[in-house]
């Protein structure tokens, strides 16, 4: 895991998580660490933004191979996700416009619902 503390410390965490968002940022090796920081800072914001009750549950950031990382945040309802992603707070264009100026080749956003 790239990004230890980017996991969230709410009481409730024991629940499982029933939905992720997956990124795939395909990375040029001379900007990874400034994507990679970029990343933390922008999941650092969510954990703050939504410590209690809002079902985000936590994140992780991890490589794969040499030109991706691949970022997890967990909620526990797809609709906690929805109404975050929603919320004008999480700037979510910026953030992925960010990764882009700092030379991100492409980011790929998909969701997967957990058993």
């Amino acid at each position: 895991m790239l990004i230890p503390s980017a996991h969230s410390e709410n009481a409730n965490d024991n629940h499982q998580a029933r939905f992720a968002l997956l990124i795939d940022i395909e990375v040029n090796g001379a900007h990874r660490a400034e994507i990679i920081q970029r990343f933390h800072d922008y999941l650092q914001q969510l954990r703050q933004l939504f410590q209690e009750g809002s079902g985000y549950l936590g994140a992780e950031l991890h490589a794969s191979g040499e030109h991706h990382l691949l970022g997890r945040l967990r909620w526990r309802r797809r609709e906690d996700w929805e109404a975050a992603w929603d919320c004008q707070r999480t700037r979510n264009q910026l953030f992925a416009d960010s990764l882009l100026r700092l030379g991100a080749r492409s980011i790929q956003f998909d969701s997967v619902l957990l058993d």
